[in-house]
């Protein structure tokens, strides 16, 4: 961590929730996020200081304590450790023209493997580290069979990048995937073999993967101010070439509103495990 500022009050101190990057390698992520916050201050002469977190409940401890006043995660763990009347507005990356994504489950064409009521005692692969596709995965297992995924599947296992589980499933080593439409396209781009030979039999849309959030209690002034920076990366050489690391355009503002889709998942999650448990 950084401790070169003056005061608490005009340092920008943000915490980055590492298991939000599932598609990004651990090192490069905090030396371009690092370079990303600093970036971003020194162009107002204003100080930075950083912070990575593997243990969620310490970063929410940290925000709540304000020694952290910005904050950078998944909207999962944000809706299930934040407060969000603690939350102000931040920003979210766009990829495609969009800051949402879809979720995706594929087969491949010639396993027949047209639905998941079918998938039952198939070889499954899946992100590390990011709870959504395993809801997803829970929600439509409940939904056909009655009982989560791992009741379903022969075999669940995992990778750390969407583009080894494409890969896994192109090569037949597994019979389903669960990746996000933005790598399933860019792999296509690179491989057009993968969409002659592949199919998707289900789609969670409307995903947000990753927001930024500051706390309430910062001054809204200096809040604009780092915002604004954030806002116009695109229109900076290395505020490209750091976009690039995330596959994405640009950044947009965020609001609470953002973690409305991931809330309304959860919630339909919820319902069908309350159901499972009354029948059980």
């Amino acid at each position: 961590m950084q401790d070169n500022y003056a005061s608490e009050q005009d340092s920008l101190r943000t915490g980055f929730y590492l298991n939000s990057f599932a598609d990004i390698n651990r090192v490069d992520l905090e030396i371009a996020l690092n370079f990303w916050v600093n970036e971003i201050t020194k162009q107002f002469n204003v100080l930075a200081k950083t912070k990575f977190y593997d243990n969620i409940e310490e970063m929410r401890n940290d925000f709540e304590q304000q020694k952290i006043n910005f904050i950078v995660a998944s909207p999962l763990p944000i809706i299930n450790h934040f407060n969000s009347n603690h939350l102000a507005e931040g920003y979210k990356i766009v990829w495609d023209g969009s800051a949402e994504d879809s979720l995706l489950i594929i087969t491949l064409k010639k396993s027949k493997l047209n639905h998941f009521s079918e998938l039952k005692n198939k070889h499954l692969s899946i992100l590390s580290n990011d709870p959504i596709p395993q809801i997803y995965l829970d929600i439509l297992a409940l939904e056909n069979f009655g009982k989560k995924a791992r009741g379903i599947f022969k075999k669940i296992s995992t990778a750390s990048k969407s583009n080894q589980l494409i890969l896994q499933l192109f090569f037949n080593k597994t019979d389903v995937i669960v990746v996000y439409k933005k790598f399933y396209s860019l792999a296509i781009e690179l491989n057009p073999q993968i969409k002659k030979n592949t199919q998707i039999i289900s789609t969670l849309p409307g995903v947000t993967r990753v927001l930024g959030y500051f706390h309430k209690k910062v001054d809204p002034i200096f809040r604009n101010s780092v915002l604004t920076e954030i806002y116009n990366l695109q229109n900076h050489t290395k505020g490209q070439q750091l976009l690039a690391l995330f596959h994405a355009e640009k950044t947009t503002p965020s609001s609470i509103h953002d973690l409305l889709s991931t809330q309304q998942l959860k919630r339909r999650y919820q319902q069908l495990i309350n159901q499972y448990r009354e029948h059980k």
